[in-house]
């Protein structure tokens, strides 16, 4: 125990040895004594251990276990016992070799240490100075391990158990043990370690509170050198951490200053002359060191403020801007700081970057001062004509903020208000409460008087009426006008003629208020075209008068954003965000998610590659396009042999006859080099195995392959998943036997059916086209055999009738072909019918088997409904009056998905379903065709009809599929709508009134709607309250027809024209010449009358051995035509 007994002493004596070789032999030899090292020995128990352990006498000398017991609690804190021991005694073990592992040991057990070294004994008088000593330890076996740890994650595992033992450990130990250490993780080659380098050093020298003397000038020789490489860092990431932390470090790094400023005067004012004398130079060199300390700072700032990525500049701004201000003092904030930040306003790309120099002016004025209120005035009226919305809320936050500062003079105040005044009917939320805000700011610094004459003008066309208490935001906030219109707004901003638009809204003000006799139309189409489509939205007198208002901005914005459209190609060929693989040299990978075809299969790949055209765009760009043409990929056997090591290591494709034609090669192109070969199956795997030669046997398939190949094989299970999918729904929504091309359905009456009792709500025809179902307010559903419907029998009859439900049956829907039949009544019942018809004309039968009651109070009945099958669920979608849609999954009884349509846009009357089923539309009362997202449940957006009259029915636009098909309230008019712009694109009016009036001399409507996708050639029959059934070429209108009405019926004539952009196919009446008309009876049974007699309600078609037309009407008929 001599040995160890020497070692103890040297640690407590700063390194001084008790003995040299002589004074060894002579302390053997009795002839001399380390007293007057061991006096050095401050520590008592430490001081009697080492005697006892070096005593002259082994014999007189206490074995191990001995000292370790006589000194706990002395020499020894107790907590080596306890844990300290036991804890390191694992790091020994061959268990914890490599530095990495330690790291993460520490990491994972840190509450458990922190909970034993700090707090197990509350009561002791030395407890600051035992938990020190505790982590002592500790913090030696994280910092030996810091140069030789290897992996990025165990550098950030050792930088957050730094940052967590910091607070804990004295100024001593963060100043010398710990912050070289992160300086030297500022170098490491991961730019993650060097940005958490820089954050956890800032955090730690934050934490010092007094400096000791022989680190009085560790920022200035020491960290600021050792981190200034950072600011030209390669990775942006690491110029972020830098700009993120450099605010911080600069305070840190004055306030190091001023407490060796502070050590030193009160050195300076004690008695011993000799220190005074020693530390006087720091202090007489203060400012030299001030000084000194802002040019190395400035360097860096103004490094970062001319970053050539726009988030180091933001994240600069945005993280301590002021704490700069404040080491720089008002002069170089001035010239420094501010000078730089007004040149971010010259980006017009990038409004974050905008945005984030009005978030801190704010800050910098209020360092600065009033003084700078004359630069800032025309940036602030920059940012409040700014091309993006919300730079204008920040603009107007820094003004408010800045007036109650008393940052800006009277005279600018009024020139802002004036500005600002028009804002309070801006249609941005944001922007009328941030208007509001600095309004009501700027009447509490008036006062009275200036408020009524100077405010109070500014504000009258915007309020409905006086107001007294104008610094009130609530009371402001009241008696605003309702703010324009967002679709008025915006489509005045994108005009591009917007200064002839607003000189003519001018001249209609001029006649408004009596200036003006007359208002010359515009001169300009295009302006008259323009103020059109405004009128058509809802702008009023009222509207035109706020937009006025708001020209000078609205015209200051046109011109923003037109610059922005200008500027925009000369940043095409660096998009920020964009990583451009090919000139980074990096080949990228593509796996063919579809197998090749044969040659024989040719017919059918050419069948799908309509449908794969169809894909998801962000699946083409992530797995390649699935058309057949580009399935195979062959590789030039030019480009097989490389040299990369790296490619090496990755995987060449493993060439043999018996697996070349299985393996499934990674390229982007056939000119790419060969990149890893992918083996689907293991079967593959075990044939290359077969093949290799003996050393071959002992290549390894690494872990990141394996996961490769298995999210390949994943991935081209989706793929066909989504394929089968979109081809099932496909041919779901469109039925299998469409009208022939050039189906013209003549009007004869080949059956007339009166079996229902009360109107007929619905006609719905099965897939296989072999049965048809009615339901009615009798009660009833019946089915109706097509077969049947040729005239060949003389009687026709329903095979089947279902009268269990109650109420009035509104609507039903097939479900999977003809076996199964949903039915809804207003009584809230839902109920899914089997029907077994497939033995016709033997014995059908038809039960129920699932039902659902709603509750009418919150959901209300059902008014319409759909059925479509997604692959992995049967859903029967239904929406009720009280706007709940829902879908029921058939499969498993319960909801699919519920949406809560918003009732503020009208009563649902009838909805429909994407034909991928990704979006539905749904069309109310009030004239509102509201889009939902499926996917994501969520509203997409939502489109009104200019009359606001009511939507009847709802279709999917056979060719568009962002296209609906309308059949809207009055005046028969048909529209199909774009609801990707809110456009109405094409309508089909069957009245005498002006086309896209809003006047309704005719107050009849279609009810019903079929819509057939004949292949290049659409085709639309309607009926509806004028009993007239009318076929419509969308292909060539003019040989659209009436195919049945009544008796009486005049002839009509089909014209196109273009109005307001819009395409409007209008049907005439022809003037009736004087003659004889034929008026007797046909004889036979054709005498029944030819159209119905009450409102047509729904029509249908299907297909035998020819095309038929089903109708109903409300009283109870049924006839099929053909």
């Amino acid at each position: 125990l001599f040995v160890p007994g020497c070692v103890i002493a040297e640690l407590f004596t700063e390194g001084v040895p008790l003995f040299d070789l002589s004074q060894l032999l002579a302390y053997r030899n009795g002839l001399f004594s380390p007293d007057q090292v061991l006096n050095k020995i401050e520590d008592h128990s430490i001081r009697e251990l080492v005697t006892q352990m070096i005593h002259r006498e082994p014999d007189k000398r206490l074995a191990a276990e001995d000292y370790l017991k006589q000194q706990r609690n002395n020499a020894f804190p107790e907590i080596f016992y306890t844990f300290l021991q036991p804890y390191m005694a694992q790091f020994a073990k061959e268990t914890f070799v490599s530095a990495d592992e330690r790291i993460l040991v520490i990491r994972k057990d840190l509450d458990n240490i922190i909970h034993n070294l700090c707090g197990h004994d509350r009561t002791e008088k030395a407890e600051g100075e035992t938990k020190e000593n505790g982590l002592v330890i500790l913090v030696s076996v994280i910092t030996s391990c810091l140069q030789t740890l290897k992996y990025c994650d165990s550098k950030l595992a050792a930088l957050e158990l730094i940052l967590h033992l910091a607070p804990r450990l004295s100024v001593e130990i963060l100043l010398d043990r710990i912050t070289p250490y992160l300086l030297h993780f500022s170098n490491d080659s991961v730019p993650r370690v060097r940005a958490e380098s820089v954050r956890t050093l800032t955090k730690v020298l934050a934490l010092v509170k007094e400096v000791p003397r022989n680190d009085i000038n560790i920022y200035p020789e020491y960290i600021l050198p050792g981190i200034a490489h950072l600011a030209q860092d390669e990775a942006t990431i690491v110029r972020l951490a830098y700009a993120e932390n450099i605010a911080l470090l600069a305070e840190t790094a004055l306030r190091f200053l001023e407490l060796v400023q502070l050590k030193n005067l009160n050195m300076e004012n004690e008695p011993n002359g000799e220190e005074t004398d020693e530390t006087s130079h720091p202090s007489d060199n203060y400012d030299t060191e001030l000084q000194a300390l802002h040019e190395m700072v400035q360097q860096k700032v103004v490094t970062l403020l001319s970053d050539p990525e726009n988030i180091v500049k933001q994240t600069l701004m945005e993280n301590g801007i002021t704490r700069l201000c404040v080491f720089f003092g008002r002069q170089k904030a001035n010239d420094v700081l501010l000078s730089h930040m007004i040149t971010f306003l010259n980006d017009k790309n990038d409004w974050h970057l905008r945005g984030a120099f009005f978030d801190s002016i704010v800050g910098v004025a209020a360092y600065v001062g009033w003084q700078s209120s004359s630069i800032l005035k025309p940036l602030l009226q920059q940012g409040l004509s700014d091309a993006e919305e919300f730079v204008i809320y920040k603009a107007l936050n820094a003004l408010t903020c800045m007036c109650q500062l008393g940052l800006l003079q009277k005279p600018h105040i009024y020139e802002f208000a004036c500005d600002i005044a028009p804002f309070l009917c801006h249609p941005n939320l944001w922007i009328c409460y941030g208007a509001v805000g600095f309004i009501t700011v700027v009447a509490q610094y008036l006062n009275i008087a200036d408020v009524y004459c100077k405010l109070m003008p500014y504000l009258h066309p915007f309020i409905t009426q006086p107001i007294i208490q104008v610094d009130k935001e609530i009371v402001l906030l009241s008696v605003l006008k309702e703010p324009v219109s967002r679709s008025i707004f915006d489509y005045v901003l994108r005009s591009k003629d917007i200064t002839s638009l607003f000189r003519h809204l001018h001249l209609r003000q001029k006649k408004r208020t009596g200036v003006l006799s007359e208002c010359p139309p515009p001169e300009d189409p295009a302006i008259a075209q323009l103020l059109k489509k405004l009128l058509s939205q809802g702008m009023t007198e009222e509207e035109e008068d706020k937009l006025l208002a708001l020209k000078d901005f609205m015209l200051k914005s046109n011109k923003a954003k037109a610059n922005i459209v200008d500027q925009s190609h000369l940043h095409d060929s660096s998009h920020k965000g964009v990583i451009d693989l090919s000139a980074l040299g990096i080949t990228g990978r593509q796996v063919d998610l579809v197998k090749t075809k044969q040659d024989s299969d040719d017919k059918r790949a050419r069948k799908h590659v309509k449908q794969d055209s169809n894909v998801n765009e962000e699946w083409k760009s992530m797995f390649g396009s699935l058309e057949p043409t580009n399935i195979s990929q062959p590789i030039s056997k030019g480009h097989g042999q490389t040299t990369d090591p790296e490619a090496i290591q990755a995987g060449k494709p493993l060439r043999s006859e018996s697996s070349a034609g299985i393996c499934a090669t990674l390229s982007s192109s056939p000119q790419a080099s060969d990149g890893a070969v992918v083996q689907p199956r293991k079967p593959t795997l075990q044939a290359l195995s077969s093949t290799m030669s003996p050393s071959a046997h002992q290549l390894r398939i690494t872990t990141c392959k394996t996961e490769l190949q298995q999210l390949i094989q994943q991935k081209r299970e989706q793929c066909n998943a989504e394929r089968l999918a979109k081809q099932m729904m496909e041919n779901a929504e469109w039925e299998s036997k469409p009208p022939p091309p050039g189906w013209r359905p003549k009007g004869l009456l080949v059956a007339h059916l009166h079996e229902h009792k009360s109107a007929v709500n619905r006609i719905r025809v099965s897939d296989e086209h072999s049965i048809f179902a009615t339901c009615s307010n009798d009660g009833t559903v019946k089915v109706w055999n097509s077969q049947k419907m040729e005239g060949k029998t003389t009687t026709t009859r329903s095979i089947l009738t279902y009268s269990r439900i109650g109420g009035h049956v509104k609507t039903l829907t097939f479900c999977q072909g003809s076996h199964y039949l949903a039915i809804a009544s207003d009584n809230g019942a839902i109920q899914l019918l089997g029907i077994e018809a497939s033995k016709l004309p033997k014995s059908p039968k038809i039960h129920p088997i699932q039902s659902r009651s709603l509750d009418l109070k919150d959901d209300g009945c059902v008014v319409d409904i759909h059925h479509f099958n997604s692959g992995a669920q049967s859903v029967l979608a239904y929406g009720t009056v009280n706007g709940s849609l829902v879908g029921w999954d058939l499969r498993s009884s319960s909801n699919a998905w519920t949406l809560k349509h918003d009732l503020k846009l009208g009563l649902i009357t009838s909805f429909a379903v994407d034909i991928h089923q990704c979006w539905l539309c749904i069309g109310t009362s009030n004239g509102t065709m509201a889009c939902w997202d499926m996917r994501f449940q969520l509203p997409i957006s939502s489109h009104s009809h200019p009359s606001k009259a009511r939507i009847r029915r709802l279709l999917m636009h056979p060719v568009y599929q962002s296209w609906v098909i309308a059949a809207v309230q009055g005046n028969n008019e048909v529209s199909m709508w774009d609801m990707e712009t809110g456009d109405r694109r094409f309508t089909l009016w069957a009245s005498s009134a002006p086309p896209l009036s809003e006047l309704q001399p005719s107050p009849h409507s279609i009810h019903g709607i079929y819509c057939s996708p004949a292949s290049g050639n659409p085709i639309l029959l309607t009926a509806g309250s004028d009993m007239k059934i009318r076929f419509w070429d969308l292909a060539y209108p003019e040989r659209s027809y009436v195919v049945a009405g009544s008796s009486n019926c005049p002839s009509v004539s089909y014209y196109r024209k273009i109005i307001e952009g819009t395409e409007v196919v209008q049907e005439i009446q022809n003037k009736q010449k004087p003659g004889p008309t034929d008026e007797t009876p046909r004889k036979g049974p054709e005498s029944l009358p030819v159209g119905h007699h009450d409102i047509i309600t729904d029509i249908a078609t299907f297909q035998t051995t020819q095309g038929f037309i089903v109708t109903a009407s409300r009283d109870g008929i049924v006839k099929v035509w053909k």
